[in-house]
Parts: C-alpha cells; sequence; structure tokens
C-alpha cells in the first residue's frame, strides 16, 4: 500500500481543501504556521516576503553545518511548506494595488499586522472586502485587532506571560532544586503555535459557512462587522486568548476559590521529574490506587506506606529522596512499562533525538523525507492526523521570490513589467 504522500504525488486523491486559494503576509511563526496547516491539507497558499530580505525567520536557524543562508534555515523550511513564494513592498503604493488585486483572487488573506499598521499597509478587511466582498481577512496578531493592546508589539515571550502560564513555572525538581528562580517562557514558541493553530481552526470555519450560510438575519454589531464584505468575513486571532484558552484552569480557581495559583501551590510533593540511569522520568500519582500500586512494585518499603502519601507536607522530602535513589537504578523503558503494569502514571521524557528514531512515529510515517533545493532533502514532521479519503502533502518551502513570475503574470503583468517592478523594489 503506497504512503499518503506518494499517493498524491502519483496524481492520488484530491486533498481536504483544494482550490482554496490564500494569501499569507505574515512572519515568523504565528501567520505562516496557520498558512502551513492550511497548505498541507491542499490550499494554494501563496506566501508575500519583503523583497531582498524576506521573512525574519530565514535569519534563525538552526542551519544545516551551522552556516547561516537565507534558504536553508530549518526554521523557515518547516514553517513554509507547500507554499508558492512571492516578494512585494507594501510600504510601497504600487505595492498595495498589486496586494488589491491578488486579494480579488483569492478566498482567504491571512496576515499578521496590528490595527494601524495593516491599515497603512492595506491589509484591512474592509478594503481588501471592497474588492473581493467574498474574501475572508484572518488577523493573527498578539493581542487582537480591537482593546486597549490592540496596538501593541510582542513577541512569544511576551504573549506567553500574558497568557499567566509562565507565572507558573518552572515547576517540580526545577522548582525543588532553585526555588528562587524567575518565572520561565516554554520553548519553541508554544503560544505563536497554539495562535496559528487557532487561526487555521478559525479559518476552515469560516470557508463552511461560507459556502454554507447559517446565519440570514440583521448584520452582527460586533467591531468585526464594519465594511463591505459579503459571504466573507473578518477573523480576529489573539495569540494571548488562544494561549489563555489551553491554560484557564489556574484563571478559573482564581474566579471561583479566590485562590491565585503559584508555582508552590502547583508543585506536587511528592514524585515530579525524578532521574533514570538514562534520563528522566515523571511520576504522577494523584490518586491513593496509584500509590498503592506504586508501593507494590518499590517493594513496599516503610518509606513508601500509603499512610505517608497523605502527608506530603510531612513526608514528602523523605520520600522524593528514596524515590529518586530508586528510579536512577533503572532505565526510563524499564520504569514506564513496570509502572503501566501496575497501574501507576509514569512518563518517560524523550529526548528529541529518541523522537525522531521512535517505532511509534516510524510506523506511523510521521516524519516525512521533503526534497529542497537550496538546503538538500532532510525529514520533517508531518500532520497529527491523517485522512481516509482526502491525505494531507508536504511539499518543500519557496524559495525567496521563487514564484513571482508566474503569479504577476496571472495578474496580467508581463515579464518586461515584473523586471521594472523588480528594479524599483516593488517586488
Amino acid at each position: 500500500m503506497l504512503e499518503d504522500q506518494e499517493l498524491v504525488d502519483q496524481g492520488g486523491p484530491p486533498q481536504a481543501l483544494s482550490g482554496l486559494r490564500v494569501l499569507e503576509v505574515a512572519d515568523m511563526v504565528a501567520g505562516p504556521f496557520c498558512g502551513k496547516l492550511l497548505a498541507s491539507l491542499g490550499a494554494e497558499v501563496i506566501k508575500v516576503e519583503a523583497p531582498g530580505i524576506g521573512d525574519p525567520s530565514r535569519r534563525r536557524g538552526p542551519f544545516p553545518g551551522d552556516v547561516p543562508h537565507p534558504e536553508r534555515s530549518g526554521t523557515y523550511l518547516y514553517l513554509n511548506t507547500g507554499k508558492q513564494g512571492i516578494t512585494l513592498d507594501l510600504e510601497d503604493p504600487q505595492g498595495r494595488v498589486l496586494l488589491e488585486e491578488l486579494a480579488s483572487r483569492v478566498d482567504v488573506v491571512v496576515h499578521d499586522r496590528q490595527p494601524a499598521r495593516a491599515q497603512e499597509q492595506g491589509l484591512d478587511a474592509a478594503r481588501l472586502g471592497g474588492a473581493n466582498p467574498r474574501l475572508i481577512v484572518a488577523a493573527v496578531t498578539p493581542f487582537g485587532s480591537y482593546g486597549p493592546y490592540a496596538g501593541y508589539k510582542a513577541y512569544d515571550i511576551n504573549v506567553f506571560h500574558a497568557g499567566g502560564e509562565g507565572y507558573l513555572l518552572p515547576n517540580g525538581l526545577a522548582l525543588e532544586t532553585f526555588p528562587d528562580r524567575a518565572p520561565l517562557v516554554a520553548g519553541s514558541h508554544m503560544g505563536s503555535y497554539q495562535g496559528g493553530l487557532t487561526a487555521a481552526l478559525g479559518i476552515v470555519a469560516a470557508v463552511y459557512a461560507r459556502e454554507n450560510p447559517p446565519y440570514q438575519g440583521p448584520p452582527s454589531m460586533s467591531p468585526l462587522s464594519k465594511g463591505g464584505l459579503q459571504g466573507g468575513q473578518a477573523i480576529d486571532c489573539s495569540l494571548q486568548e488562544a494561549q489563555l484558552s489551553i491554560g484557564y484552569l489556574p484563571i478559573q480557581r482564581s474566579e471561583a476559590e479566590g485562590l491565585v495559583e503559584d508555582r508552590f501551590s502547583r508543585f506536587f510533593r511528592v514524585g515530579g521529574v525524578l532521574p533514570a540511569q538514562d534520563g528522566y522520568v515523571e511520576l504522577l500519582t494523584l490518586e491513593r490506587r496509584q500509590w498503592e500500586g506504586l508501593y507494590e512494585l518499590l517493594g513496599q518499603p516503610d518509606w513508601a506506606a500509603p499512610e505517608k502519601f497523605e502527608d506530603p507536607a510531612r513526608f514528602g522530602p523523605e520520600i522524593n529522596r528514596h524515590l529518586r535513589e530508586w528510579a536512577g537504578g533503572h532505565t526510563k523503558a524499564w520504569l514506564y512499562d513496570e509502572g503501566q503494569a501496575h497501574g501507576v502514571p509514569i512518563a518517560p521524557y524523550f529526548t528529541p533525538s529518541e523522537v525522531f528514531s521512535s517505532r511509534q512515529q516510524r510506523e506511523r510515517g510521521f516524519f516525512v523525507p521533503v526534497d529542497h533545493p537550496e538546503a538538500g532533502c532532510f525529514k520533517y514532521p508531518g500532520l497529527p492526523f491523517r485522512f481516509g479519503a482526502t491525505p494531507a502533502r508536504l511539499d518543500p518551502s519557496p524559495l525567496l521570490g521563487e514564484h513571482n513570475q508566474r503569479v504577476y503574470q496571472e495578474l496580467g503583468y508581463s515579464p518586461q513589467d515584473i523586471v521594472a517592478m523588480a528594479r524599483a523594489g516593488v517586488v
């Protein structure tokens, strides 16, 4: 049986979003991740970059052999698979004319500009909707397109901490070892990826609503309803709110119980991160039956008696000392397997190389080889779901301005026109 990727390459079944055209005007992580997801599902995504310099992620790496190169950045290559690439200067009046022409021919525009900046660059929904009333315009910004923070610039560290989660980190062994350590931000742009995923979901829902109009009543009074969109609509994605949506429990506890949770109140005093022979595992026994299973696995020592588990404030430090000594004598695999057999929640911490070589991911074909003309062939993470009839695919990320000729000729510009615009710095 052919893999999904092979089926598509050999003219197999259509993809879920085949026929959907998307214009992406976004840099770094959130907006590009949104576009990447849509492209993986079959949408034709045209990525707009600044002439000459491109998306800042091209300069972020990691780079093969640690040699910086704008076409070999691992960050850029991962976030922009399957897209077409053009260059366009939105600071130039002619560039904004081209933007409107492009917007008139697509179904969706995704951008990451705050409201004032979006208006300056011609990306506001009202203006774009004038040329294409069925257009869906998705703004993916740090704090949304209205409200007192709407104009703020922010990076992933700002968005993550504005979502409240950073206040509760570090935890576990790190907190016990360094109790005075300042709050931490989760690595790998977690807040931005969550925002990009949220925006992609909103876009798919808006496309469905456009084709299956759910509501025919009076116009909405939402701040997003201004302008001439008919069938299309504006989508306002706040990265902060996307982060809040997956970390709401501490806020709920504050509202319902008047408790301001911190790292110490969240800290589980028994178990947590334990060193193994070949790395680390996490032990999380929240219920008495789980601790009783661990008690059996440990050989029923006095220091782990179930009644001591009921008083973690008193016995926690002693129990943890013994647990770390015990765990350090076994491998991650042994601790995981024996924990499962005894009904004990023990999970190994995998290194990136262990994840990459995992039998589970290999069996599911999660890592997909992608051959890029400049960077070479590497295996990329695929999508975390499979389709039975409309497979996803990963194609190489575009070179800077790779598709200028094709895209602008579709708008009616001749090769000579495109050369002239390039010389003028418009594209």
